[in-house]
């Protein structure tokens, strides 16, 4: 039998009943007493408790599943229909059955206008060993009155007496294989499948290796998880699908499948009837369930292997078996003799494409043959369909030779049992003789021929002529240099990249650097316009320069600065008062040429003097905060 988990068929639901409704009863009942309410409210609500109560009060008992295997357990119901019960009922001991009591739960039902309230007192029963079981009637006192219920039964089978979806039934998780046949022949591919059925989510599944003496297996290919239904269980089945190839004869046994992990078991907490259950059920306190180890195992499968039958056996048979279709290409087809023919045979179809063996090519006395290279080319994950290409080198010896030789493979196929011989028709090629006049015999004699041995090297009467040796290369300056140059770049790069990471941490320092290299290039600029007497350029660079330097200075955009700034930001920030006055006329002359130019090549080379002195200035300026 298969060493699965168990589970109880029920216990993995919650057995106790949302109490929403009855929080909210509870909760408008305290609600109305401190809102010290209108005795005719009280009134009415009395009468509706009363009216509750009034029906008389009812004891049911129910046994769910009330069929079960040996090794699953059954859940026993006590059902106190609006009463109460005020202890544990007295549960007659029956032999061969352990009953013990997991919890109750309360539930509220409204039907036409009748509310029902029902106390339900959980056991859970577990059997000794297979047979009929009656629970007797069970008395509970509830009050002055002792309420009865009626005899129920359960039946508990043994696992070999079950059948069809009845072997799932209760269990967490467990595992089939599934050949394809069960009779199969040697060298025949046979698919497998691994169906694993867990109830609950699983961690860290783990397949151990597919066993069985006898057999080759092939690769593996996992299907997606989908959800089934066995009986009243919904499972979640994982699918992996193999191959295994008989190799010997008689009664084979693939072996038993393990696998490994975890599962997710819901936790049954004991539910105590109170207001509170709800919110410490709530997840927020913990996961709702507990990782169990599992450890399953498939039952082992018989399976039969038959020789291939010898009768109508192809002499070219080489022991493939499935079903297949054969290609033949060669090329060149006009070479001279000697010269080789690369000839490519395709064997497409499914099967044992690793098994099939290269037909024999003993016919072709007229070419010399070279063994074949094989490849395999797979058109499935678990590659029995596909193909196995199979590339000759000949080399045709005479110029008589018309055609390649017709190729025949065999094969046997397991379906309809019968073998199939499958031709290539000669394949037309033109022998050229060889261009240089020698024979191909000639040309095999030379390669026959092997160089003389050399004999004995005589002793060096002379020491012949010498070279100096140089020191080694360790103590050679240059190569001591080259083996720090790796180190010399490194820290290199890793100064630049501080400096690179510096200046991202500065901008201020970027800019005032950016706002340097363009003042000196300006400067520059400014000289070449004095001299030229281009009043026009020279005055609006010389702005921008201005613009550019004591935006700077005062972390302002430059496009913000005009002669305004200097009474209002650098001269409250204690700037010189010589600097001021530069400042200033510079602003003035820039804004009087844009309204009136009249400046000379005198004048624009004074105020290239005052311009050096005045960027100077800003630039080593220290300013107070405003």
């Amino acid at each position: 039998m298969q060493n699965n988990l168990k589970i109880m068929p029920n216990d993995l639901q919650n057995t106790d009943v949302q109490l929403i409704r009855m929080n909210r009863l509870s909760s408008g009942l305290m609600a109305v007493r401190s809102r010290n309410c209108s005795p005719w409210f009280a009134g009415i609500a009395m009468l509706w408790f009363c009216a509750m109560t009034a029906f008389g009060g009812q004891l049911t008992a129910v046994i769910e599943p009330d069929e079960i295997l040996m090794g699953e357990s059954a859940r026993l119901t006590l059902n106190f229909e609006n009463v109460r019960p005020t202890e544990l009922p007295a549960i007659p001991e029956i032999p061969n059955l352990q009953i013990s009591y997991v919890g109750s739960g309360q539930t509220f039902q409204f039907v036409n206008g009748r509310q029902t309230t029902i106390v339900s007192l959980n056991y859970v029963i577990v059997p000794g060993q297979p047979g009929e079981y009656t629970i007797p009637t069970i008395r509970a006192k509830v009050g002055n009155e002792t309420l009865s219920s009626s005899p129920v039964k359960l039946k508990v089978l043994k696992e070999s007496d079950s059948g069809g979806d009845t072997e799932a039934r209760g269990r967490l998780a467990f595992m089939k294989l599934v050949p394809a046949k069960t009779n199969v022949y040697v060298g025949e591919v046979l698919p497998l499948e691994i169906q694993l059925y867990h109830a609950v989510p699983a961690q860290d599944l783990q397949l151990q290796p597919f066993s069985g003496e006898g057999f080759t297996f092939g690769k593996n290919r996992e299907l997606p998880q989908r959800r089934v239904r066995i009986g009243n269980t919904t499972y979640f089945l994982r699918q992996v699908q193999s191959t295994a190839i008989a190799n010997k004869i008689g009664d084979l046994t693939l072996g038993e499948v393990e696998c490994t992990g975890r599962l997710e078991v819901p936790i049954v907490r004991r539910r105590t009837g109170g207001v509170f259950d709800e919110f410490f059920n709530d997840p927020f306190f913990g996961p709702r369930y507990e990782l169990r180890a599992m450890k399953i195992k498939s039952d082992p499968v018989a399976v039969r292997a038959m020789q291939i039958p010898s009768d109508g056996r192809p002499p070219s048979f080489t022991g493939a078996v499935g079903q297949f279709t054969m290609t033949v290409a060669a090329s060149p087809t006009n070479v001279a003799v000697g010269e080789p023919i690369r000839v490519k045979l395709r064997i497409e179809g499914k099967g044992a494409l690793e098994n099939i063996n290269p037909p024999s090519l003993e016919s072709w006395a007229d070419f010399t043959t070279y063994p074949p290279v094989s490849e395999v080319e797979s058109t499935d994950p678990l590659g029995v369909e596909g193909a196995r290409v199979f590339q000759y080198d000949v080399v045709p010896q005479k110029l008589s030779i018309r055609a390649l030789p017709e190729i025949e493979f065999s094969y046997f196929d397991p379906d309809d049992r019968t073998y199939h011989v499958l031709k290539h028709a000669a394949v037309p090629i033109v022998v050229r003789p060889v261009r240089s006049g020698q024979t191909l015999a000639a040309a095999a004699d030379g390669a026959n021929q092997t160089e003389p041995g050399r004999d004995i090297v005589h002793l060096k009467a002379r020491i012949g002529v010498c070279s100096l040796i140089g020191p080694p290369l360790i103590l050679r300056p240059w190569f001591m240099a080259v083996q720090a140059a790796p180190l010399i770049l490194w820290l290199g790069a890793y100064g630049w990249r501080k400096r690179r990471e510096h200046l991202a941490r500065n901008p201020h320092l970027v800019r005032r650097q950016e706002v340097s290299r363009a003042v000196r290039r300006g400067l520059r600029q400014l000289s070449r316009f004095a001299s030229e007497g281009d009043s026009e350029q020279f005055f609006a660079l010389a702005f921008r320069l201005l613009q550019e330097q004591i935006g700077e200075r005062l972390g302002l955009p430059a496009a913000a600065i005009t002669d305004a700034v200097v009474e209002e930001q650098l001269k409250p920030r204690g700037a010189p008062p010589e600097l001021l006055d530069s400042l200033t006329e510079l602003f003035h002359a820039c804004n009087q040429h844009r309204y009136a130019p009249s400046a000379s090549s005198a004048d624009l080379e004074g105020l290239l003097a005052k311009m050096h002195a005045a960027l100077k200035q800003v630039h080593s300026l220290k300013l107070t905060s405003n």
